[in-house]
């Protein structure tokens, strides 16, 4: 606060102080010499002359239009000092203030546009980079946003040759372009995923471990296809399918198809959406699930931190005699806050808070608790995320007493990307400890798969 209480004490080219006794002649005769020292390349003279008249007489726009022209000229390096300081501390609309002095600035235009695009004005920011691609001191960090840009807008061919360039020119921005670019190349308007995988399950039916693990290997195959026919903001279409299949336990099968429609209000870092899913499962080749899903959420930057809420609403119609206790509403809720660190790593923490109500106490609990992820990009395409979660499940009833659960979770992926290609190697383990013995098993996992995204336009 007091930065940003210096900076509007001291900015550059801000309007003098009026005279007591306005005098509009005099006035007039300042400005004609601001403008002949001006045409004879005395900007320092002319500036002096300017301020003079417009002191004289402040309801003059000429006399105020000509100072700021004159200041901007004289004051350049300053004024973009400033309003890059403006920039770091947080204030952009003060920092597009100044930059507009500089009409025609390349570096300028470049410094307004990146403001521009913090607040997610795409279409102001666009020309400002078209000006700025003009010079070569900004050219390259220009089309790097305007690869950003075409990113948001999920224009990912686009992107793609953007940020190919900016990679190709070996600058400071090469390797946040490479990671950018292979990011291209699997997004667009209109995407396509097809994955397949292979792995390991060492407690495929969460057998208590007062019994003999129920271990086996699995195969899976799924489709993803996704349009957002307006870009990053508006609506938007999810369908998807996945299916895996168990070696020897085919009773274990597992099945997920679902569909989704929403829309997002947003094209830059703050937004909210909402949507609605329509999702089923199978369980070894039998209907199990029949799910409807409300969402809705939003995200707040605050620099390098990021807040964000979650909440969802599911209702649940189990499709099988001994499922069908499971069936009811529940309701979920998940504040998280991340941090930000360079070439798109981060680290988050967040809380989970749900209450899962059937028609049975047996079956309807409270579940809650703290988890945290990190994703660190080592090179462009290569990734390693990790995330853990310790949750607190409470049943409203039972026999003898109402179970209660303190289940553990940890898992870590390594993934690297090959074009439109990805390749993924993932582990996990999974701890329930409960008052019922029958209910606390121990589970670890190990999955390898790759997948492809063609984004179609």
């Amino acid at each position: 606060m007091i930065a940003a209480l210096l900076l509007a004490a001291a900015s550059v080219c801000a309007l003098p102080e009026p005279l007591p006794a306005p005098d509009a002649a005099a006035a007039q005769l300042y400005l004609e010499v601001g403008d002949t020292e001006r045409a004879a390349g005395s900007v320092e003279t002319a500036l002096v002359a300017y301020r003079e008249a417009l002191r004289l007489d402040p309801s003059s726009a000429r006399a105020k239009s000509a100072y700021l022209a004159a200041c901007a000229g004289h004051e350049r390096d300053a004024l973009l000092a400033e309003g890059r300081a403006r920039m770091d501390a947080g204030d952009c609309p003060g920092a597009i203030d100044l930059f507009r002095l500089l009409a025609g600035d390349p570096v300028a235009a470049l410094q307004e546009a990146i403001c521009r695009y913090g607040q997610g004005d795409d279409d102001e920011a666009r020309p400002l980079l078209e000006r700025a691609l003009a010079a070569p001191a900004t050219e390259e960090r220009a089309r790097y946003f305007l690869g950003l840009i075409e990113l948001r807008d999920r224009s990912g061919n686009d992107a793609a040759a953007f940020f190919e360039h900016v990679a190709e020119a070996g600058g400071l921005l090469t390797e946040r372009a490479q990671v950018l670019r292979l990011t291209s190349l699997r997004s667009g308007r209109a995407v396509v995923t097809v994955s397949a995988e292979s792995g390991y399950d060492s407690n495929v039916t969460f057998a208590p471990d007062a019994l003999p693990a129920s271990g086996d290997f699995s195969g899976g195959g799924g489709l993803l296809v996704s349009l957002r026919p307006l870009g990053l903001s508006g609506p938007y279409l999810r369908g998807s399918a996945f299916y895996r299949r168990q070696v020897q336990q085919t009773s274990s099968d597992l099945g997920f198809f679902g569909g989704q429609a929403g829309y997002r209000l947003g094209r830059g870092e703050t937004y909210a959406f909402g949507d609605y899913a329509l999702e089923a499962a199978l369980l070894g080749g039998s209907p199990l699930l029949v799910a409807h899903r409300l969402r809705a959420g939003g995200r707040l930057p605050l620099r390098h931190f990021a807040l964000t809420l979650l909440y969802a609403a599911r209702f649940d119609t189990y499709q099988t005699a001994s499922s069908s206790a499971y069936s009811g509403t529940s309701h979920s809720l998940s504040p998280e806050v991340a941090y930000w660190l360079p070439l798109g790593s981060s680290i988050s923490l967040g809380y989970f808070v749900s209450r899962d109500a059937t028609s049975v106490a047996d079956t309807s609990a409270w579940e809650h608790g703290p988890y945290a992820a990190a994703r660190w990009v080592l090179s462009p395409g290569l990734r390693l995320g990790a995330d853990a979660g310790l949750f607190f499940r409470s049943y409203d009833a039972g026999t003898p007493a109402a179970r209660s659960d303190a289940i553990r979770s940890a898992g870590a992926s390594v993934e690297q990307d090959l074009g439109r290609f990805t390749l993924r190697l993932a582990a996990g383990a999974r701890a329930s400890v409960s008052n019922d013995p029958a209910h606390t098993y121990t589970r670890l996992t190990g999955t390898l798969g790759v997948s492809y995204t063609l984004g179609i336009f």
